[in-house]
């Protein structure tokens, strides 16, 4: 070829890698503020802390370093002149939000999460570029919420609803270096399906136990032709089990008598089990029913991910024309048998499955707390499923989740008592992530770049999980 092709040909190639890198490049609100102060004052602001339920006027924090170095109520003349003040106009202040259960595709599921005032999410789905994620967020690389994650889906082949991205394995062996794969990987936490055999299952907990790895996940149904009962998976000590909907289909088979859903209550508090119990992404699924479709369209979904939801279109279109009322009947009665689980002595977390079936980042976890108030918790104790319980879950009680010396300088700041109304928490006026302090107009940015998905990281992103779990 000649120099005279070879020259425009060059240019071509420049001008894609350019037009590449601009349509892949993060949104700059992801893009920490590195002159911010790392030790300064919240003063004037309220406290709610979700461990004494109290709600203290006059407060004030003390940041360092990502830290609370101190925190108190009255007057604040002791503290050093020198530190730099913010004013927090008479706001409550209390811990940011956990969301235990979240689906990350694109970097900018992050942004939404934290314009929204969750400080930490876990992600129920690991795919290669996570665990680097999490160590940049850690190192203050990218703004975002504190990232943990499980493994890739841990699913039986060939089991009901397994689809191209869970890991799928058959029988003892390939379970079990399944498991040894994802260790190596870095994970320390394994997410397991529905549809795992007997077999796959007992190897996988062995496996688990031998390399230190936690298990959370569905109930594990076993297959068609050997199933299992509920009580194996209430007995395998998982951090979290997922979803009121499994728990009901495997553990009751949809039958809605509340006599057999109060025994069953009982016997996952006797079992000590945590459950995150995901109400509002089966409520979004009924409202498409509902809406026949109207609901897809809502202004929540202009972030929804356009990949994502070409993946899930066939359902969309499925549930859109569907006639019967019998989903809106089960989540009524997934919204009850939540509260029995409550009142049996279940402790509950707060988890949403963001990220699919139509439900977006952020904005559903507040949801989720006001469903929980509908199965009969206080608002205190949905703050409490949102902050206390998954830090004790997760090992991390004193970590995050708190207001005391030593917890993470992770907070959200809303105007009211959350106490009285915890649709307050749309709204929050400021956010702590990490000591950084997010102003309202950094929380609009963010919320802005959370609607700012690419599919081409998308689709890079699930490109390399599909080769990393061939």
């Amino acid at each position: 070829m000649s120099r005279k092709c070879l020259l425009p040909l060059a240019l071509l190639l420049s001008v894609l890698i350019a037009v590449g890198f601009w349509w892949v490049r993060l949104p700059a609100a992801l893009s920490p503020d590195r002159s911010s102060d790392a030790v300064y004052f919240i003063e004037n602001v309220a406290l709610l802390d979700p461990v004494s339920g109290e709600w203290r006027s006059d407060g004030h924090v003390r940041v360092s370093e990502g830290r609370i170095a101190a925190i108190g109520t009255g007057p604040v003349s002791h503290a050093l002149p020198d530190l730099p003040r913010v004013d927090g106009q008479g706001l409550t202040l209390m811990p940011g939000l956990i969301d235990m259960h979240v689906h990350v595709f694109d970097t900018v599921d992050l942004a939404a999460n934290l314009a929204h005032g969750v400080t930490t999410v876990r992600n129920m789905g690991g795919m290669p570029f996570h665990l680097p994620l999490a160590r940049r967020i850690e190192r203050g690389e990218i703004l975002g919420p504190r990232l943990l994650t499980t493994g890739p889906i841990l699913n039986e082949t060939g089991g009901r609803n397994s689809n191209l991205l869970h890991h799928s394995v058959a029988g003892a062996d390939e379970a079990q270096a399944a498991v040894r794969r994802q260790y190596a990987a870095g994970y320390r936490d394994l997410k397991l399906y529905s549809n795992l055999s007997r077999e796959s299952f007992q190897a996988i907990r062995e496996e688990a136990a031998s390399l230190g790895l936690t298990m959370s996940g569905h109930p594990v149904e076993g297959t068609e032709a050997d199933p299992l009962s509920i009580m194996p998976t209430l007995g395998a000590g998982f951090v979290t089990l997922e979803h009121t909907e499994s728990i009901v289909w495997h553990g009751l088979e949809d039958d809605t008598d509340p006599d057999r859903a109060w025994i069953l209550a009982q016997r996952m508090a006797a079992a000590g089990v945590t459950v995150d119990p995901t109400l509002v992404v089966h409520e979004n699924l009924t409202r498409i029913v509902e809406t026949q479709g109207a609901h897809l369209t809502r202004p929540d979904m202009e972030g929804y991910n356009p990949v994502v939801a070409g993946f899930e279109q066939d359902a969309f279109d499925f549930w859109s024309s569907y006639q019967g009322h019998d989903r809106s009947e089960m989540q009524a009665f997934y919204v009850a048998f939540t509260g029995m689980m409550h009142e049996a002595g279940v402790r509950l977390t707060v988890g949403t499955d963001a990220g699919v079936m139509a439900t977006p980042h952020g904005v559903a976890t507040v949801r989720e707390m006001e469903l929980l108030v509908e199965a009969g918790l206080t608002p205190l104790e949905a703050i409490r499923a949102a902050t206390l319980n998954p830090a004790d879950a997760l090992g991390m009680g004193g970590e995050i989740g708190c207001l005391a010396v030593g917890c993470a300088a992770d907070f959200v700041l809303v105007e009211g008592d959350p106490r009285q109304s915890i649709g307050l928490l749309y709204q929050p006026q400021a956010v702590v992530r990490d000591g950084r302090w997010l102003g309202r107009d950094d929380l609009d940015a963010l919320e802005a770049a959370g609607r700012q998905t690419s599919q081409i990281r998308t689709w890079w992103n699930l490109g390399r999980h599909l080769w990393s779990i061939r």
